[in-house]
């Protein structure tokens, strides 16, 4: 039946609860294969499983901390028997991952790169807040959870900048405040319970309010969707106004599936973590406007093009990105669906506007509407001409008022043979 929802998205207008639930079961089966028959868990020890950057590259060995994250999110988003044991493993995974990589290399040499690789990720913000983030949806049943998550959370918290905030590095001695980092954080530790400190609020948002906060508008709509998050009733005016702004520079570039890359340095290397700004975008409109603005067509139409992609063979990409699948996106795509779904759940207004589009959209495309507006005109058309001819003034004015009311039918006609054809 799910499947059926996602292959009949044409027949929406915005997404309900069935079809958010169904896409992330989409997402949830793609990840199952992955987990399963995917080579970068070869070599792992037992009870260990990992994934990597690639969702549909079955034969590519890369795992990590993004990828890794994005599976614990996805499974967690889905629970049940067999997800909460494939969380183990993951968990697992996350736990140990610094002690059996480097056993895992070929040779010494590659086992010095993996220990250096892993020291260089052991403090990346990016990294580190994405998995805290993970970790927090994991039910507290999940062994190990609560020890890594608390490990990771102290060693995020140690990094804090005396300013407020934090830089790309978790080395407060060596980083400078960076606010997508910050953002990272800040949402991260909101989902694992922590309330967020007014100091690191406030470092945010004062540099959202800068004018070097406007230099990168993805980065941007990130950083004001982790305030809306936590901090939505103090600075309301403020998100609106910003949602305004965006809005109005971006809404061209709404038309197709597009991310931002953002780079930063850790060490003497180059690194970057992708921003897929749109889905964010959605997710501020969503908590800034959810009964009204976001039921428009402006943000329904990306989020069922991507329910429809997910579930084709081809899947959901980035043209700009190349045409593999991945496994960080899908996972924030599921989570941005766990979101819509809770939302609708919980709020009777916001799920009486949904229901009543697509209640309006299947009437628009089911045969019934089209007999009804036909005969309609038909019957004006007749009643109008009969009076007419058994009027004894026969004046043309008389005809005007119902003629128009057949041309409104038929013009109500053209405009539903016109969403149909959407």
């Amino acid at each position: 039946m799910k499947s059926e929802l996602l292959r009949t998205t044409r027949r929406y207008r915005c997404i309900d609860e069935d079809l958010a639930d169904a896409t992330m079961s989409a997402i949830r089966a793609r990840f199952d294969l992955l987990l399963e028959s995917g080579a970068q868990i070869r070599g792992l020890p037992h009870g260990m499983i990992a994934a990597g950057q690639y969702l549909d590259r079955f034969g590519f060995e890369q795992r990590g901390l993004f990828g890794t994250a994005a599976a614990v999110l996805v499974l967690s988003c889905t629970p049940d028997p067999d997800g909460v044991r494939k969380l183990q493993a993951l968990v697992d995974y996350l736990r140990h991952r610094e002690t059996i990589e480097p056993d895992l290399a070929a040779d010494p040499e590659e086992a010095i790169e993996v220990s250096r690789r892993i020291a260089v990720e052991r403090l990346d913000t990016f990294k580190s807040a994405d998995v805290v983030f993970a970790l927090s949806r994991v039910p507290v049943t999940v062994l190990g959870r609560d020890t890594h998550l608390q490990e990771l959370i102290g060693r995020i918290e140690a990094a804090r900048l005396s300013g407020g905030g934090w830089g790309t590095r978790l080395d407060n001695s060596a980083s400078s405040f960076d606010p997508l980092a910050t953002a990272h954080v800040l949402r991260a530790l909101s989902a694992a319970a922590i309330p967020a400190k007014e100091s690191d609020v406030e470092a945010l948002v004062r540099h959202l309010r800068s004018a070097s906060g406007e230099e990168n508008p993805y980065g941007r709509i990130f950083a004001l969707t982790v305030v809306a998050t936590i901090r939505l009733r103090t600075h309301r005016a403020f998100l609106k106004e910003e949602h305004r702004r965006l809005v109005a520079a971006l809404r061209t570039q709404m038309s197709s599936p597009a991310e931002a890359n953002y780079e930063y340095t850790a060490g003497r290397r180059q690194y970057y973590v992708r921003i897929p700004w749109q889905l964010y975008l959605i997710e501020l409109t969503l908590r800034l406007f959810p009964s009204t603005k976001f039921f428009s067509f402006l943000w329904q139409q990306p989020l069922l093009a991507a329910a429809k992609l997910i579930e084709s063979p081809a899947g959901f990409t980035y043209p700009s990105s190349g045409d593999a699948q991945s496994t960080r996106t899908h996972g924030i795509i599921c989570e941005l669906m766990r979101l819509i779904s809770v939302s609708l759940a919980n709020a009777p207004r916001m799920r009486a506007v949904g229901t009543t589009i697509n209640t309006a959209t299947q009437l628009a495309h089911s045969r019934l509407a089209n007999v009804v507006l036909w005969l309609a005109a038909a019957v004006i058309v007749g009643y109008t001409s009969a009076t007419w001819v058994l009027s004894s003034r026969h004046t043309a004015t008389e005809l005007a008022p119902n003629f128009i009311a057949t041309a409104v039918v038929v013009l109500i006609q053209v405009a539903l043979a016109r969403i149909r054809r959407q």
